[in-house]
């Protein structure tokens, strides 16, 4: 077992790591995304820099399209239990994140993760979205609303009580796999929030000296 959840990291990190936006945005207009723009490699930087909604909505389509993969074709190849999933899954996100073809750059993880966790639990996605909604009509910042979203989604998946994830959640055998799985997963997309966070929270605090 200790191999096949080897494997599934390794595939998960693998997919995750495809660097769409940087090579969408390379291919449209000659441009280095990590330096460029916000310098985040991601959907929302690749629209900012190219001004393009078809490289934009692109590379959220495929970066999304990732997560899924890398869950499925962990399923398919390595099997059907539950931890190859989520650790493919998590996998995909770091990819993403931290990806080996950027030299460690890449993007924030909220489309791959979102990817992850439709094919695993897809009412949460739903349920981010409505956090992400209220968090984003309060701060007028993509980033914020992400954050918030993520954060309140983590701290669901470790206080819910295991009634009420089952509901969510389906027929997972383990409730506390799951549990391990989200919290992994957030912390992954969280950690390449704290910057742009900062950043507002510093811009709030200089508007109100």
């Amino acid at each position: 077992m200790v191999l096949t959840h080897a494997l599934s990291g390794i595939l998960g990190y693998l997919i995750g790591s495809i660097p769409t936006a940087f090579l969408f945005v390379r291919w449209r207009s000659k441009v280095d995304i990590r330096i460029a723009g916000s310098g985040n490699v991601g959907a929302l930087n690749s629209f900012q820099v190219t001004r393009s909604r078809l490289v934009g909505g692109g590379v959220l389509l495929l970066d999304l399209v990732k997560g899924v993969l890398a869950v499925k074709l962990a399923t398919v190849l390595l099997g059907s239990e539950f931890s190859v999933e989520a650790i493919s899954g998590v996998a995909a996100v770091a990819g993403h994140n931290f990806s080996v073809w950027l030299g460690l750059k890449g993007g924030r993880g909220l489309a791959t993760g979102a990817g992850v966790m439709f094919a695993i639990a897809w009412p949460l996605v739903l349920i981010w979205g409505a956090f992400w909604a209220v968090a984003f009509a309060l701060t007028k910042n993509v980033n914020v609303g992400n954050a918030v979203a993520s954060a309140t989604e983590l701290v669901g998946v470790i206080l819910l009580p295991a009634s009420m994830l089952s509901m969510l959640v389906g027929g997972l055998t383990s409730l506390t796999e799951f549990r391990v799985f989200g919290v992994a997963l957030f912390i992954v997309i969280l950690v390449k929030h704290i910057g742009p966070v900062r950043e507002y929270l510093g811009r709030l605090k200089e508007k109100h000296q």
